[in-house]
Order: structure tokens, then C-alpha cells, then sequence
């Protein structure tokens, strides 16, 4: 499971296939919803260093999320594609998205008489 944060530039490090990666220029990277069904889709060129990076071992992808284009907090299936081709698709994965949304208010109930407060009461 990725976590990702709404709001701010995120970075996804994966194992791709070191073969496929030799044979794509792009990915494409496609969010959608798991309650609202909403799919975005977004676009990584692999020569473009401020949104890609790759070694032996793994490769880095950079999203910017400051734009805010997910417009729902919770989970989402990510799938990647090479080269924006269905038929080649390399990753397959649950993200979670966070945000810095407010937290619901709630009110406290206190009781105006406390005397009694550690006691247990027994249902007989």
C-alpha cells in the first residue's frame, strides 16, 4: 500500500522491470476512486529528471500534488502503463491518499455531578 499526501509533490519508488524500463519513454500512471469511481490520469516522461530517476536496483517517479487535481481523500487503484498502452502494464497497486483536511468538530459532554465518577454499577 502507498501513502501519498494531498497538497504537497509525493515521490513513488518502485521496481519496475529493468527490461521494460529500456522500452518505454513514458508512464502513465492512472488513479481512479475506489468509492467514486473517478479516474485521473497522469503522464511521467522518463527524460525529464524533475519527474523521474532510475537506477539498478529501482526507480523514483515524482508527482505534484500541490495542484490538488485528486479531488477525494481514501483509496485508490494505481495502475502504471508504458508508454500509456493498456496491454503493457508494469505496476498494480492500493494508494491511500491523506490530505490536511479538518477533522469534524465534536462536543464534549461533561457531568455536572462528578461524585460518583469511579463507581461501577452491576446489572443484577
Amino acid at each position: 500500500m502507498l501513502y501519498l499526501q494531498k497538497s504537497q509533490q509525493n515521490t513513488l519508488v518502485l521496481n519496475i522491470n529493468n527490461n521494460s524500463r529500456d522500452t518505454f519513454t513514458t508512464y502513465t500512471l492512472d488513479f481512479t476512486h475506489v468509492m467514486s469511481k473517478e479516474s485521473k490520469v497522469y503522464t511521467v516522461n522518463l527524460s525529464n529528471p524533475a519527474q523521474y530517476f532510475s537506477n539498478i536496483r529501482y526507480c523514483e517517479i515524482y508527482l505534484d500534488f500541490i495542484t490538488n487535481d485528486l479531488n477525494y481523500l481514501g483509496q485508490y487503484v494505481l495502475n502504471i502503463y508504458g508508454d500509456g498502452d493498456n496491454n503493457s502494464k508494469v505496476f498494480n497497486g492500493m494508494v491511500v491518499l491523506e490530505g490536511t483536511q479538518e477533522s469534524n468538530p465534536f462536543t464534549q459532554y461533561i457531568s455536572p455531578n462528578e461524585d460518583n465518577e469511579n463507581f461501577i454499577y452491576i446489572d443484577n
